[in-house]
């Protein structure tokens, strides 16, 4: 008895040195096989015991290069932005990134023909002026509701919520938002020296109307001064007067052909009761604002080469020609239009329309993952970096410290002049401005105030509304050759306004308007009553 014992215990010693020598038997090699498939049925090994605190191993991530296709001009230095911007990807996340900046005046079409050809690209900055809703019911781009979730929680922390209501199409997401002001006040913004001068009482005045008497001053105490600037050539109405001028509660909604507003909701009603231009009140609101620009042309407040211009009033600006302007506001607006003038003049505005959160302007300033993206959860994490790291934004936006910007403070730098990068306004396409670096006259409080203001906005009720044309692409076709025939009529530099905007009615409704309209009305009421809140 005693030996079998003896025996078994041999056994057992022996069969628990055999367990431990092929263990050892790797040579030291700790590495795990990858992606290792069991012997039997392909079947994946079974996980790791979980009850053991060993962390699970990340997978290796392979070498991949992110286009970033931005709305900017090439600058003289963008390959050294692109080289330390791959010296930080490459160790974050085994990535380099390849810098496309296009101009503006390019973008929209260059862009578009890179989706229709099918192009590689992985970051597109998109905006809803620039077609974002076209091109993502046509798939240009990738649903990003999972990748977001994957690989954007720094982005989710950080963005005001309602920014990622308004690029949606059917509940997809499809783009995520610059972190910026999420909307935009209407003032009307003064050179604060001739308001001193002339103790204009700016916060007394609401209207155009309310301005007469000061531009009927100006034109006799400072005849060079344009009073109200009209850029007709390049369908700048106004340099910023808006149509429908009349504080009231109308808002746009839908397609606006050749950049115009066709249909309106009274934002207030809560009925969401579609009004177009040839609705009665509507046609009196434009009667009367046409033949109040008429007048102002004909008393030459307004520059007689109104119907033609195409000169951008920043450059007037600087030229000391405009006193007062019809300008969006956010905090910080008068020290912005301070600094595009080289400081020359400093700035004061009175809001005079209530800041609404619409989509469009929710969807202002966006970027979307390609379709042609042979990475997107490589392209979201460049993106969730862009929105997160400090060093990572002011990089693309504002250059290399010591060559292209002084930092004067923990969050303060001064631009370097004539040093090859940061002439191009990025800092509003890029990521997150609210990690930007603050530059000379930008209040320390400012970011705070945009929050705060974010927070504050007035939500639109159709928030995230997006019309679908499909139905009738035709007949907006037709009433955009009509706009555009007629769009001469708001400037004032036309005789008989009213008798042009009759004539532009009726086509209007040859042209299929009263269709659209329904379709627009029938879409609004599917969506109200499914997103009512």
């Amino acid at each position: 008895m005693k030996q079998k014992k003896t025996f078994i215990m041999l056994l057992a010693l022996v069969m628990v040195l055999s367990v431990f020598l092929q263990a050892c038997s790797g040579g030291g090699n700790s590495e795990k096989p990858t992606n290792a498939a069991a012997e039997t049925n392909g079947e994946k090994s079974p996980e790791p015991d979980k009850a053991t605190n060993a962390p699970a191993e990340e997978p290796k991530l392979e070498p991949y290069e992110v286009s970033i296709v931005y709305f900017g001009t090439p600058q003289e230095d963008d390959a050294l932005i692109e080289e330390k911007l791959n010296e930080f990807f490459k160790e974050k996340i085994n990535a380099t990134v390849s810098l496309q900046p296009i101009a503006s005046s390019d973008y929209k079409n260059r862009t578009e023909l890179m989706m229709n050809t099918g192009e590689k690209m992985d970051l597109v900055f998109s905006a809803s002026w620039l077609n974002f809703f076209g091109n993502a019911s046509k798939g240009a781009y990738l649903e990003l509701d999972e990748l977001l979730e994957k690989h954007g929680q720094g982005i989710k922390e950080r963005i005001n919520p309602l920014y990622l209501e308004a690029p949606r199409l059917k509940g997809k997401l499809y783009a995520v938002p610059t972190n910026k002001e999420i909307t935009q006040g209407k003032a009307f913004t003064y050179r604060k020296d001739i308001v001193e001068k002339y103790s204009i009482p700016i916060d007394s005045i609401n209207k155009v109307q309310d301005l007469e008497p000061w531009y009927e001053k100006m034109k006799k105490d400072e005849p060079e001064m344009i009073n109200q600037y009209v850029a007709g050539g390049s369908g700048n109405f106004g340099g910023g007067f808006m149509m429908y001028e009349t504080n009231s509660n109308l808002r746009p909604i839908g397609p606006t052909p050749a950049k115009t507003p066709m249909f309106l909701i009274d934002y207030k009603a809560l009925d969401m009761k579609v009004k177009s231009v040839l609705d009665p009140e509507v046609v009196e609101l434009n009667k009367n604002e046409i033949e109040m620009f008429r007048s102002f042309y004909e008393k030459g407040y307004i520059n007689s080469d109104a119907g033609t211009s195409t000169t951008d009033i920043g450059e007037l600006r600087k030229q000391g020609k405009i006193w007062m302007q019809s300008a969006t506001w956010k905090p910080g607006a008068d020290i912005e239009a301070q600094i595009a003038d080289n400081n020359q003049y400093e700035y004061v505005s009175h809001v005079v329309e209530e800041p609404i959160v619409t989509t469009d302007l929710a969807a202002g300033s966006m970027f979307a993952i390609s379709r042609t993206s042979k990475d997107p959860d490589r392209a979201m994490m460049v993106l969730n970096y862009l929105h997160t790291d400090p060093y990572v934004v002011n990089l693309f936006v504002n250059g290399i410290e010591g060559k292209h910007y002084k930092k004067v403070g923990d969050n303060r730098i001064e631009p370097i002049a004539d040093s090859g990068y940061g002439k191009t306004a990025l800092f509003w396409v890029v990521g997150n401005q609210m990690i930007n670096y603050l530059k000379p006259g930008q209040p320390d409080d400012l970011y705070i105030n945009w929050e705060k203001f974010n927070n504050e906005a007035t939500r639109f009720p159709l928030m995230g509304f997006v019309f679908d044309d499909a139905k009738v692409k035709n007949e907006i076709t037709q009433i955009t050759a009509v706009v555009t025939e007629y769009k001469s009529i708001f400037t004032g530099a036309v005789k008989d306004p009213s008798k042009l905007l009759e004539e532009r009615n009726k086509k209007l409704k040859t042209a299929g308007l009263e269709k659209v309209q329904a379709e627009l009305q029938s879409q609004i009421d599917v969506w109200w009553a499914e997103n009512k809140k």
